[in-house]
C-alpha cells in the first residue's frame, strides 16, 4: 500500500467508527429484515431512526464505491473490512428509485455490492463455521422478542426479566420547603462606658 492509499483507508476509518455511522451499520447487520419497500416507508417512515440509519448505510456505502470505481481505494481492502449489505439493501433501495424517479440512487452502492458477492462467495466456501451447539445442551428457550436498547445495554439475556433501576418510573411528590429559622433581633449594644 502507498501512503495515500493508508491515508484514504484511515479517514475511511475514521468516519466509519463514527458512533451514529456504527448504529446504522449495526442496524442493518443485525436487525433489518424488510424485504418490501412499501412495509419499510409504513414501519420506518423518512425521518425516523431506522430510516435514518438505512440512509447512512446506503450513502456511506456509495460512498465507497465511488472510491473503489475512481481507484482511490483497493475493493479487497474495502470487503476485508465492511459488509457491504447490498443484497439485503436491495429491495428498499429499488422502492425508493420507482417513488423518487431517480433510476441511478445509490448506483455505485449497487455496483460495489455486487462485486462484493463476486469476492464473497468463493470466500465463503474456504471458511470453517463453528457448529452449532447441540441442542440437548442446554434447556429450550422460548423465542423471545428483540431485546430493547435498555436490555440489550445491561446485557439481558433473552427470556429473563430486566430488574427495574432503583426508582425508575416512581414519581416522588415534590419536598416541602424547610421551614425558616426565627431570627432574633438583637437591640444595639451600647457603647461600654470607658474605665479610667
Amino acid at each position: 500500500m502507498k501512503p495515500q492509499d493508508v491515508d484514504v483507508l484511515l479517514r475511511i476509518m475514521q468516519i466509519a467508527d463514527a458512533p451514529q455511522n456504527l448504529d446504522a451499520m449495526q442496524y442493518v447487520i443485525f436487525q433489518f429484515d424488510f424485504k418490501d419497500y412499501e412495509q419499510f416507508i409504513l414501519e420506518c417512515p423518512p425521518g425516523s431512526i431506522r430510516f435514518n440509519n438505512f440512509l447512512r448505510v446506503a450513502v456511506f456505502c456509495d460512498n465507497l464505491g465511488v472510491l473503489v470505481d475512481g481507484g482511490g481505494v483497493d475493493p479487497e481492502t474495502v470487503f476485508e473490512l465492511y459488509p457491504i449489505p447490498w443484497t439485503k439493501m436491495e429491495p428498499i433501495v429499488m422502492g425508493m428509485r420507482r417513488e423518487l424517479a431517480w433510476p441511478d440512487l445509490f448506483d455505485y452502492f449497487e455496483k460495489l455490492g455486487k462485486q462484493y458477492q463476486k469476492w464473497w462467495e468463493p470466500k465463503a466456501k474456504k471458511i470453517k463455521l463453528p457448529e452449532a451447539p447441540k441442542a440437548e445442551a442446554r434447556p429450550a428457550m422460548r423465542p423471545a422478542a428483540r431485546p430493547t436498547l435498555v436490555q440489550a445495554t445491561r446485557l439481558a439475556r433473552p427470556g429473563m426479566p430486566v430488574a427495574a433501576r432503583p426508582g425508575a418510573g416512581v414519581v416522588k411528590p415534590a419536598a416541602k420547603p424547610a421551614p425558616k429559622p426565627a431570627v432574633k433581633r438583637s437591640k444595639p449594644k451600647k457603647a461600654a462606658k470607658k474605665r479610667r
